[in-house]
């Protein structure tokens, strides 16, 4: 249903009616926020907490209806993609908490105006902001909903071919991620954990705590963010890895095991075994990404998870194509300053810094264009 600005009328109640009924909304189901002006007939409630009665579902909308006025009621509204329940007055339900937070993982790029969309009208953002919050890594989408809602944004992102990753914040681990460059920050991160009685680990080029648990996380984040520290809070339920094979003997079973498990043609999983390392699996759940680890192991092989929220991508495009399409969907995707001064060479480096769904997503637009480009890893 369009939401023209009209507004509902509260219908007739029955006051101080045992047997009155009460409108239940169990899930967003396909609503977004253009519905919250809708209710404001129906309650007396800021638009914060008419959205919180959507995204915390199940929960009450309103009470002491005649079964009746509930029923019509009933029938609007559904028109708008909500799921509700006309329910007696006088039966329990057990209310959503506001207790997941959500993130995005994109695994195929051909309806990103779609998705992009999607996530503006569900948290009620302009298009340049909703591409920002689905190119991130994590994408984090939206914290404070109910396990209905998360059911419910999986059932809506799954026909655009983006996964929904959720976390329980009570009982989330966190890692940070501060780049080791960075002397500042660096030593502010370093002093910040060694008062909470932490050591931190050095990987790669950032300097990483690992394993925080969430009030501990808060009180260095709100620290951190204070004092404007480039750095990163990363839920660990969230993160997405990139599976690299390092080591993959050519047996028998390693290449069944290819085959099967990620649909590789025969000819294909005998030509990688012999060429390592290579990219088994891209944008994988952390849960996923140590299974995928644990069987190469017992096949033989090695493999190593990739922490895609702490790496940047470039890209190198080759000759041919559409040229002036690929500056328009450079610009679109990656903004006005990541343009090469001019794509009319052979060989253009666009240095980036992209993240792993910029760069895939650029890269689908530009072969569609017939431009060829290759990842390349910052």
């Amino acid at each position: 249903m369009q939401n023209d600005g009209a507004s509902l009328s509260s219908p007739s109640v029955a006051h101080g009616d045992p047997a009155g009924f009460r409108l239940l909304v169990r899930s967003i189901g396909t609503a977004d926020l253009a519905l919250v002006p809708v209710l404001r007939g129906l309650r007396v409630s800021s638009d914060a907490e008419l959205a919180g009665l959507l995204y915390r579902a199940p929960a009450e909308l309103i009470s002491g209806l005649t079964q009746q006025a509930g029923a019509q009621l009933l029938d609007v509204l559904q028109q708008t993609g909500v799921e509700l329940e006309l329910m007696p007055v006088s039966q329990q339900f057990e209310p959503g908490e506001g207790n997941y937070e959500v993130s995005l993982a994109v695994k195929k790029f051909d309806q990103m105006a779609a998705v992009i969309d999607a996530t503006a009208r569900l948290i009620g953002l302009d298009t340049q902001t909703a591409k920002r919050v689905v190119c991130a890594t994590p994408a984090l989408l939206i914290g404070q909903v109910s396990l209905a809602t998360v059911d419910a944004l999986r059932r809506r992102y799954a026909p655009l071919g983006v996964e929904v990753d959720s976390s329980l914040t009570s009982e989330a681990r966190f890692d940070l991620f501060a780049e080791s460059n960075d002397s500042r920050t660096r030593q502010l991160v370093q002093q910040l954990l060694a008062e909470a009685g932490t050591r931190p680990e050095v990987r790669n080029t950032q300097v990483i705590a690992g394993d925080l648990d969430g009030p501990l996380a808060k009180r260095i984040w709100d620290e951190l963010s204070r004092r404007s520290a480039r750095a990163q809070m990363v839920n660990r339920d969230l993160h997405r890895c990139d599976v690299v094979v390092e080591q993959a003997p050519a047996s028998e079973e390693m290449l069944s095991y290819l085959v099967e498990s990620f649909r590789m043609p025969a000819r294909t999983a005998e030509r990688v075994v012999q060429h390592v390392p290579f990219v088994l699996a891209e944008n994988v759940s952390l849960g996923k990404t140590s299974k995928i680890l644990t069987e190469i192991q017992a096949l033989g092989g090695k493999a190593s998870g990739v922490l895609l929220a702490q790496h940047r991508y470039g890209l190198k495009i080759g000759s041919g194509g559409d040229r002036q399409m690929a500056k328009v969907w450079i610009e679109t995707i990656a903004g006005r300053e990541a343009l090469p001064a001019s794509l009319q060479a052979e060989s253009v480096r666009l240095p980036g810094p992209f993240t792993k769904t910029q760069a895939r997503w650029l890269q689908y637009e530009l072969k569609a264009i017939g431009v060829p480009s290759q990842l390349v890893e910052r």
